[in-house]
């Protein structure tokens, strides 16, 4: 049989070398029976595995455990190896190497390492192949304090490893991919406001900023018309990144890599170009969001933080009475659901929040017609008092 037992002990009487006697637990002189050993010693498994153990006993366990791998076409030398290539540890730090190799985001590289050193706590010692639906489920049964939402979230993130390790496992150990819980859980319905309440806050917050920086107002009000700006976004434009003059504003790094082109109506041009003239334009690689005076801890010429329209947005809400909505659901969320009285989903779709499988229809010539027609739709549905009313009454009919 393939492997066996091997001690640097030598016999007692005549210095010769120890033979393993299978299945009995110890090493013996072959000229002196009675001289026996059971301490430290070492298993060899042919020239690629060598494991020292403290006895016999347990080096005679280890030297069965490979020899009835090795019959059932499962010994992987790796998983013996120093470096453990093969444990969930060294799996998954190879993972997020070649995940930060790719064009996603730093937050989501952040979500992703999060989730594995959570799995980790509990699967990082073990080999791969020993973390099956038990192990899995057992996880995901844990009280991690969060909700089904998130553990599907994380759920995603796993299964996308185990993805991973199957495919460059496929052909060495023929990993088998593991079954995952399923998580059920209810979207939660987004808090909205009528689009009257949102102009009335979005006029509130012009009224209470214009005089400290007139940009506050300017970025909230775009993110009101071009539901499909995120704030972050937003806050990334820098003055370069404007082209009044062929009116189009650029937003780069978004969440989906690409960059998003706005294509800018007349009359917003006419808005940005009367702030401008306030503050003459800077660098290009200035950013536009930025603070125009040193108050409050706040330098001049620095970036708006990534709660500032947000807590701007609160402060105009709260003097009108207006609670529980946040400037991302006030904006977007609230755009898109009363355009949903005037347009259908595929228009909205496409031409509004711009989600769509194809990148290149989302931002240019295809679709710029309709693009700047639902944008015109936004603006007339904000500005139009009457169509406001109509709205309002098919909400309280509905």
């Amino acid at each position: 049989m393939k492997g066996s037992i091997y001690t640097a002990q030598r016999c007692f009487q005549c210095g010769g070398n120890l033979k393993y006697a299978e299945g009995r637990g110890f090493l013996y002189c072959p000229n002196h029976s009675e001289s026996n050993w059971v301490g430290p010693c070492m298993v060899r498994f042919g020239r690629e595995h060598t494991k020292r153990f403290q006895t016999v006993g347990e080096a005679e366990r280890h030297l069965t455990f490979l020899r009835v791998q090795t019959d059932r076409n499962e010994f992987d030398q790796r998983e013996w190896a120093k470096d453990q290539p093969l444990s969930f540890f060294s799996l998954r730090t190879k993972f997020l190497e070649m995940k930060k190799r790719q064009a996603i985001t730093k937050h989501h590289i952040r979500h992703i390492e999060r989730v594995l050193e959570l799995a980790g706590k509990s699967w990082d010692c073990m080999q791969i192949k020993e973390i099956a639906e038990g192990e899995i489920d057992d996880f995901f049964s844990m009280d991690h304090g969060v909700g089904n939402k998130t553990l599907s979230n994380w759920k995603a993130v796993l299964h996308d490893f185990w993805v991973w390790v199957v495919r460059r496992e496929k052909r060495r150990s023929k990993l088998e991919m593991p079954e995952f819980p399923d998580i059920q859980f209810k979207m939660k319905m987004k808090t909205v406001v009528s689009v009257s309440d949102q102009q009335d806050i979005i006029q509130e917050l012009r009224r209470i900023t214009w005089d400290i920086n007139p940009r506050i107002w300017l970025g909230v009000k775009l993110l009101s018309i071009y539901p499909r700006i995120r704030p972050g976004e937003m806050l990334n434009v820098k003055e370069g990144h404007m082209n009044l003059k062929d009116g189009w504003i650029v937003f780069p790094q978004p969440k989906e890599r690409d960059p998003k082109f706005v294509h800018l109506l007349p009359e917003i041009s006419e808005m940005i170009e009367e702030i401008r003239r306030m503050v003459p334009p800077a660098l290009p690689d200035i950013y536009f969001f930025r603070h125009l005076k040193t108050r409050s801890g706040v330098q001049a010429g620095i970036k708006f933080g990534p709660k500032y329209f947000n807590n701007w947005w609160n402060t105009a809400a709260n003097n009108l009475g207006i609670s529980g909505v946040s400037l991302y659901p006030g904006t977007k969320h609230s755009t898109v659901t009363a355009l949903g009285k005037l347009m259908t989903p595929e228009q909205i779709k496409h031409n509004v929040t711009g989600h769509t499988s194809n990148a290149f229809e989302r931002y240019f010539l295809p679709n710029h017609q309709e693009a700047i027609m639902a944008t015109r739709q936004v603006t007339q549905m904000q500005a139009d008092k009457h169509l406001i009313n109509i709205l309002e009454v098919k909400k309280e009919v509905k």
